[in-house]
């Protein structure tokens, strides 16, 4: 299969780590640079890592909350404005008219036992994970991985259904509902599931997410070990300047007040506002 190269653009970009307290161009201008090198069908991968700020944005126009419009997703609320009108382009995510068909539609809605926002997330998964690329494909079936692992944990936490919360359905989410083993019988297939526990019971909320974002970041070294100037270095270095950026802005008394968000609708509503499940309106 014929593949893109990108030499010079992935020799000119800097080294980036987790704990990076400075980086050196802002994640909305290195978008805009990646839209400007890539070949067109590259960068359609691309906006597959980027759909999570999508996915905040719609939950936020259907609660009608217009307020702080984060800039990095796909589309606007403009955009939605339209697509959700008689106007409508085609140009959203299918899920996304399928979600917003539920979540208007008064007798589909009813039959919905998730979390708005678990709903999108796992419409959202079921999207991306037909995509033919194989490191976003290994990248998104992990992240699914690791959120449903969390969600089994913290119904274990809270005696809370897990089969009405679990995200998906494959082997791994079929194991976290039915299985009492401390590491859902899944420790021999996904070894990093006892890393995942380690990380989830420290009591430092912020070390906690700091942990899980390292596995995240040594998961995507790991499935890029042997690629060179490809697409696949320049996806990972996207989703690793995501992380990095995450925790610059995030200083010490907005993690805390993040986190004990976090909590507070977990014990309320069973919500995750982790990388794939946003806040927004919920059931």
């Amino acid at each position: 299969m014929f593949r893109n190269y990108y030499h010079y653009f992935i020799a000119g970009l800097p080294d980036i780590f987790l704990d990076d307290t400075e980086v050196q161009f802002q994640m909305l201008d290195f978008k805009h640079e990646l839209q400007e090198h890539l070949r067109p069908e590259d960068y359609k991968l691309v906006e597959l890592l980027f759909l999570p700020y999508d996915n905040q944005k719609l939950l936020q126009f259907l609660d009608e909350d217009f307020e702080n419009q984060n800039k990095l997703g796909n589309y606007s609320f403009e955009d939605f404005e339209i697509e959700f009108s008689d106007e409508k382009q085609g140009i959203l995510p299918v899920y996304m008219y399928e979600f917003v068909e539920i979540f208007k539609d008064e007798e589909l809605s009813k039959n919905i036992n998730k979390s708005w926002e678990n709903l999108l997330t796992e419409m959202y998964f079921d999207y991306v994970l037909e995509t033919k690329n194989k490191f976003l494909k290994q990248w998104f079936e992990f992240n699914q991985n690791l959120t449903n692992i969390l969600i089994g944990l913290n119904c274990r936490a809270y005696d809370f259904d897990v089969e009405k919360q679990i995200i998906g359905d494959n082997e791994v989410s079929k194991a976290i509902a039915k299985s009492n083993a401390k590491d859902f019988g899944l420790g021999v297939d996904l070894p990093y599931v006892s890393d995942i526990i380690i990380q989830a019971e420290k009591e430092n909320l912020m070390a906690r997410e700091k942990g899980l974002d390292q596995i995240k970041w040594d998961k995507v070294e790991e499935i890029t070990l042997f690629d060179y100037f490809t697409i696949e270095v320049v996806l990972a270095y996207t989703i690793k300047l995501d992380m990095a950026y995450r925790w610059l802005e995030l200083d010490e008394e907005k993690g805390h007040e993040m986190f004990s968000k976090v909590i507070n609708d977990l014990k309320s509503g069973f919500e995750f506002s982790k990388e794939f499940a946003i806040n927004g309106k919920n059931k």
